[in-house]
């Protein structure tokens, strides 16, 4: 099997994707740390607190990679291809919250 940063296009990225977040506890907390990281890029810009801006992408890397060692055993590398890391991750979220996660 290839590595997931080996990804021809985003949707092979995403099948790969889903297999390091195949636990509900994984996606579920990639969920919280999704809506931390919004909620505080929604304050720092509502309270011109550039701090919080900064927080937003270092809480939902720390929530995630917890959850990635917690539960399923692995590590995952965002940098590697951020912005479909992001487009994944808000996929996942919003599959998560509507109970829509395909196994």
């Amino acid at each position: 099997m290839s590595s997931l940063y080996d990804a021809a296009d985003f949707e092979e990225f995403w099948r790969g994707y889903l297999r390091l977040h195949s636990r509900r506890q994984t996606q579920r907390w990639h969920a919280v740390a999704t809506l931390a990281a919004a909620t505080l890029l929604a304050l720092g810009v509502a309270l011109g607190q550039p701090l919080l801006l900064v927080a937003a992408p270092v809480a939902d890397y720390a929530i995630a990679q917890a959850s990635h060692r917690l539960f399923e055993r692995n590590v995952t590398e965002p940098w590697r291809h951020p912005r479909w890391h992001l487009r994944a991750e808000l996929r996942l979220f919003w599959r998560t919250v509507r109970g829509a996660i395909m196994r």
